[in-house]
């Protein structure tokens, strides 16, 4: 049997088999064993049938062939000859798409000249024009694909030919009519976008432009199972570029897009917006400005009547577009485009503050925006007119609104001149900004409206100081002097405006300290660091609370590089002078938090040369020696708990980044803190130590927190973990200093352990005399040091919690202990500030993983075979699990779970459990809603009775806003056949909710009650009866 007829014979059976028949004879090609000719011989029966699948098939062959022979194997004359039996094979209507593929395996083993590419697109056209009249997908593509390696390859010459041929285009751009294929389109318009971009396109233009047009807009949306994932934004992106290829598409371009826009399919705008915008762009200046005021005329409609936000900021990008493409020109088209827009934002400006006046405000920042050129005219054209105004307006809203524009336009100048720090995108004309002959009249307007407009005039100051702001921002505009007098005068609002609503002038006075210390850090240093420190007393034995807007200024002013140490020092020695004056713990509070938050602010500082930094010698060692101080000096301040929390994260924020040979300095005095006490007389070694050094663990706990896991500690590890073992079950502790030593327990164990050691580390604790895990010995105190152990562990994914979860998950069947268990399991995966990698923890990445495989399976299980008193104990302890894991760890599990955590929502005097589950249950509606529809019901039932106070039970307000806000998913995720029969019984239970006495309620309840009145049923004549 010859290769063909194998090849025949399992074509239709077995394409792989078929495909290696073919390549059996391009292998035979090249040895003596099959000629050419002979092959050409062998299929000349099969070309010639009366069968066009077979037909078609032999073809196939003979290209599956070729694609196989190696380069060099065919002569030039046997490509030629092939080439031309392929080229008369086109007037067969069978075999089309395998007469394409042979010739492209053919240009790939050789390139063509010049007359034969003519010659295969001639005679493509001659024979299988119009392509459409083929049906088959398969058989029109490898056309496609040949002739845009033709038109990629031999642009030359097919140009060329165009240019003698006179209808040649207008033959070539009728081929392809019809062609509604995605993927085939996407070639198509790659091919018509040759001559649209290089060829001389004449009088064919229109035609051309249409041929592309035609398609606009793209309405495609692929299926869910596309394998050859073609998006409409492909095709969208194909179509624009082809559109905006040449400036002679532009007569017919422009009028067509516009008139496109007036569809009132939103997708539709959106894609004329972005066409429009890439004409403008590509077109050129000579071009855009024939059409610059049309295009003027009809995107001004998308910003001054917004119908979708993401549309006028389409049109603002195309009026920039415009102005930018004209600025490349010369000055007369863009004063001419210039003009209107002037005129009309002009008139606008008249009745501010409107809607319109907002959009014109927002029109001018964007063209402004664009060039030095631009803004110059724009200043020019708009700031006379609108100090006119200003000076003439009757009403603060008015001046308001003008301000506004105002704002934008100095926003404006920043980006094309550039801000202190940083050039602009025409930075070295800085000093020939045309804002300079405005700076005067616009400082002065700006700071007279912020210092004499009334207190209850917020908006209206707001906009001054954003003005002054951006003012004090322009690069090379205001001296020093003018950049201090806006500082002292948000100072003043900092330290001597009284409190007015949500305090907003306040707050932002100081975020605008913060930016001018960005730009002008030593005059902020200069001007208002002096009064600020005027305003911190020593000491505050008058209860004035008026350090605390100082303060949170000072602390945000170091978030500023330049300034952070001055901060940092100021800050100190007020702190030093605060307890020297046996200041409140309330003011020593204020002053340790503010130090706190600009170490936080100013991390990086910290961690620049930490070899070489002092802040260890200037702030924390003077700190901690206070801070365990035991003589007459000892500040009453630093007794309190609160205070002893943040010394110990200051402390911690220095210490982290200091290398280990410095910490294991630290590290012996851990638990002495530089105390002349031994450290076997002081807890956790000494549970009957004083009172006072039992506080210290607080800050022991941030100290060991900062260590790296290399650094050495002050005794061995065995010692000390079953010393914090026996130390927080003591009944006397304090519940700040129990948190605090359980939490050096998990942080020993999760950093402290090698990996080899890990997997016997609890050992000590489960054997005699500890006992951890024994069911007789269990108290609340063992519970907590149990997964306190226990979260050291599971963050390191370590093996040993496949023995251990099994018995903690036997006492959620303990009679009396039972549900305090339960409520610990939320605790195992949750956040915790010390155990991070920035404090060198040992996380996995893979732990929440691990703990959820171990834990949720055996917790249901363990639930269907409880007793009916126990199972609320595993409902508790699958929500606190559940609460903090990652729904794409949960979503492989939901159709057991879902059960479960429905009746959670039945647990009495259980809010957080079910505020969790409710969380969960609104996560699976997100995302795997047909996973809960068959509990649909249930659900229903359910989150009313959470949403709503009823007589027997008032769900708190997170609880009751939850549960609305996952009924207010229901019919949006879930199938309308679903939750239709529900409709009635849900919109006539809310109506409690919508008299709810929290805000917060009512609000939802409006959200959901509303979503729920859209579901649409047939017939439903009163849907509140």
């Amino acid at each position: 049997m010859s290769d063909i007829q194998q090849y025949l014979l399992d074509c239709d059976r077995n394409k792989r088999e078929a495909s290696s028949v073919a390549q059996r004879s391009a292998a035979r090609l090249q040895t003596p064993d099959l000629k050419l000719l002979t092959l050409i011989e062998q299929l000349a029966e099969y070309c010639n049938s009366e069968d066009g699948a077979t037909r078609a098939k032999t073809m196939a062959y003979l290209a599956e062939v070729l694609g196989f022979v190696p380069q060099k194997v065919l002569s030039l004359q046997q490509r030629i000859l092939l080439c031309d039996f392929l080229l008369s094979r086109l007037e067969d209507s069978e075999g089309l798409g395998p007469c394409a593929k042979g010739l492209m395996a053919l240009e790939e083993r050789g390139k063509w000249d010049n007359e034969r590419v003519v010659k295969i697109m001639e005679t493509l056209l001659a024979h299988t024009s119009p392509l459409r009249q083929y049906k088959q997908q398969s058989e029109r593509y490898p056309v496609l694909r040949l002739v845009d390696t033709l038109m990629a390859r031999y642009r030359d010459a097919l140009r060329s030919h165009h240019e003698a041929s006179t209808d040649f285009l207008s033959r070539f751009i009728a081929y392809f009519d019809g062609e509604k294929d995605p993927r085939n389109l996407m070639v198509v318009f790659s091919i018509l976008k040759v001559p649209m971009a290089e060829w001389n396109i004449g009088a064919e233009a229109q035609e051309l432009f249409d041929a592309v047009f035609n398609y606009f807009p793209i309405t495609f949306r692929p299926p869910p199972d596309d394998p050859y994932g073609i998006t409409a934004q492909d095709l969208k992106d194909r179509l624009r570029d082809c559109i905006a290829s040449t400036p002679d598409f532009a007569p017919y371009a422009f009028p067509a897009l516009l008139d496109k826009l007036d569809s009132t399919a939103m997708n539709t705008k959106r894609d004329v917006l972005h066409s429009i915008t890439s004409c403008v762009v590509e077109y050129g200046p000579r071009t855009t400005s024939l059409y610059s005021i049309t295009l003027w005329d009809a995107l001004k409609f998308e910003i001054l009547n917004v119908q979708e936000e993401d549309l006028a900021h389409e049109a603002l990008d195309g009026l920039a577009a415009i102005a930018r493409t004209l600025s490349q020109g010369t000055s007369g088209p863009l004063n001419a485009y210039l003009r209107p827009i002037i005129k009309e934002c002009n008139e606008h400006l008249e009745d501010a503050p409107t809607k319109q006046s907002e959009a014109s405000a927002r029109i001018l920042h964007k063209i402004a925006d664009v060039s030095a050129e631009v803004t110059n005219i724009l200043l020019a054209g708009i700031l006379p007119n609108l100090f006119h105004l200003f000076q003439t307006a009757e009403t603060m809203a008015k001046r308001r609104g003008l301000l506004e524009v105002l704002v934008q336009l100095i926003r404006a100048n920043i980006s094309v001149y550039g801000d202190w720090r940083s050039m602009g995108t025409d930075g070295e004309q800085a000093a020939n900004n045309p804002l300079a002959q405005y700076r005067d009249q616009a400082l002065e307007i700006m700071v007279n409206g912020l210092e004499t407009a009334p207190v209850n005039e917020v908006s209206f100051r707001l906009v001054c100081l954003e003005g002054l702001l951006q003012l004090s921002k322009v690069r090379s505009l205001l001296s020093d002097e003018s950049v201090g007098r806006i500082t002292q005068l948000l100072h003043s609002v900092v330290i001597h405006e009284e409190p007015y609503g949500k305090n907003e002038i306040k707050e932002a006075s100081i975020d605008g300290l913060v930016e001018i210390a960005h730009q002008k850090p030593q005059v902020v240093v200069d001007k208002a660091f002096p009064a600020f420190m005027a305003q911190l007393p020593d000491t505050d034995v008058d209860g004035s609370k008026a350090y605390v807007p100082v303060l949170e200024a000072f602390a945000k002013l170091g978030s500023e590089d330049k300034i952070f140490d001055t901060v940092i020092l100021r800050l100190k020695n007020k702190f030093s002078s605060a307890v020297k004056q046996n200041a409140s713990s309330a003011y020593i509070i204020a002053l340790l938090s503010a130090i706190l938050y600009a170490l936080v602010q100013g991390a990086n500082k910290l961690e620049q040369n930490p070899e070489s930094s002092t802040y260890y010698q200037d702030i924390a060692l003077p700190l901690l020696q206070r801070t365990s101080s035991s003589d007459a000096s000892h500040p009453e301040a630093l007794d309190d708990e609160t205070t002893l929390d943040l010394v110990g994260r200051i402390c911690s924020t220095i210490i982290r980044s200091r290398s280990v040979h410095q910490q294991n300095a630290i590290a012996t005095e851990l638990y002495t803190l530089f105390r002349a006490t031994p450290q076997a007389e002081l807890p956790p070694f000494n549970p009957n130590a004083p009172l006072d050094t039992h506080r210290s663990m607080i800050v022991s706990t941030h100290l060991l927190a900062s260590f790296r896991k290399e650094a050495t500690l002050p005794c061995e590890l065995q010692l000390l973990i079953s010393s914090l073992a026996e130390y927080v079950q003591q009944p006397s502790l304090s519940n700040a200093v129990r948190a605090a030593s359980l939490r050096q327990i998990s942080l020993v164990i999760n950093k402290f352990y090698p990996t080899a050691a890990l997997k016997t580390c609890m050992d000590p604790l489960l054997s005699a005399p500890m006992q951890l895990f024994n069911q007789e010995k269990l108290d609340p105190p063992r519970i907590r040091l149990i997964f306190a152990c226990l979260k050291a562990i599971l963050l390191r994914s370590s093996p040993i919690l496949s023995t251990l979860y099994p018995s903690l998950l036997s006492f959620l069947a303990h009679p009396q202990h039972g549900r305090t268990v339960a409520h610990g399991f939320a605790t195992l995966l949750q956040p915790d500030d010390l155990l991070s990698k920035q404090n060198h923890c040992l996380i996995s990445g893979l732990h929440k993983q691990k703990t959820f495989a171990l834990l949720v399976p055996s917790i249901t299980q363990a639930f269907r075979d409880a007793t009916p008193e126990n199972k609320p104990n595993y409902l508790v302890a699958l929500s606190g699990i559940l609460k903090w894991t990652p729904f794409d760890i949960v979503v492989g599990e939901v159709a057991v779970l879902a059960s479960l955590l429905l009746q959670s929502l039945d647990l009495q005097r259980e809010d957080a459990v079910k505020e969790a589950a409710i969380g969960t249950l609104t996560a699976v509606l997100q995302e795997r809603a047909s996973a809960i529809e068959e509990h649909a019901g249930s659900l229903v039932a359910r989150l009313l009775a959470n949403a709503t106070a009823t007589a027997t039970a008032i769900p708190p307000p997170k609880v009751r806003v939850a549960a609305l806000r996952c009924l207010t998913l229901m019919p949006e995720k879930m199938k309308l056949e679903v939750v239709l029969p529900y409709r009635k019984q849900v919109v006539r239970r809310l109506t409690a909710a919508l008299d709810d006495r929290k805000r917060g309620v009512r609000g939802q309840a409006v959200r959901c009650r509303s979503r729920w009145l859209g579901v649409d049923e047939v017939g439903d004549e009163d849907e509140d009866e």
